[in-house]
């Protein structure tokens, strides 16, 4: 979606993660990347949205056995947080952070998941219009 906020926008699709009727208004239908995931997901446009939103923080993941602090911090909030609707207070308490530190790291979460989504939107836009493909003459 082009010109609007779009850690906003995953902030709003990710906190309707479970609800899906309301992803189904999201701006984040429009993006290739959605469209192309439709095709895996039967047309499905909400389970598509979900399966982006879902690779775009693994994306974040970082590599090794899981912990639950210092560079795994963005992943598990988000991950905890709208992947497994856990409440802010048990994520917080669980990685040893405040609330209000909580939501300032979840702000830098966002913009990761946003970063990685649009890196995404590049990758899908890339293959559709055959960049890198090899030269079929």
């Amino acid at each position: 979606p082009e010109g609007q906020d779009l850690p906003q926008l995953v902030r709003e699709a990710l906190r309707d993660y479970a609800i899906g009727p309301r992803l189904n208004q999201s701006p984040l239908l429009r993006l290739r990347v959605v469209e192309q995931a439709m095709v895996e997901h039967d047309g499905n446009a909400t389970q598509a949205l979900r399966s982006v939103l879902r690779q775009a923080i693994e994306r974040i993941r970082p590599e090794g056995q899981r912990k639950t602090t210092g560079e795994w911090l963005l992943y598990n909030i988000l991950e905890m947080k709208f992947l497994q609707g856990q409440k802010v207070r048990d994520i917080a308490m669980r990685l040893a952070v405040s609330e209000a530190d909580f939501y300032r790291k979840q702000r830098l979460a966002l913009e990761e998941a946003a970063a990685a989504i649009a890196q995404m939107e590049r990758e899908a836009r890339a293959a559709a219009d055959g960049v890198g493909a090899p030269n079929p003459l």
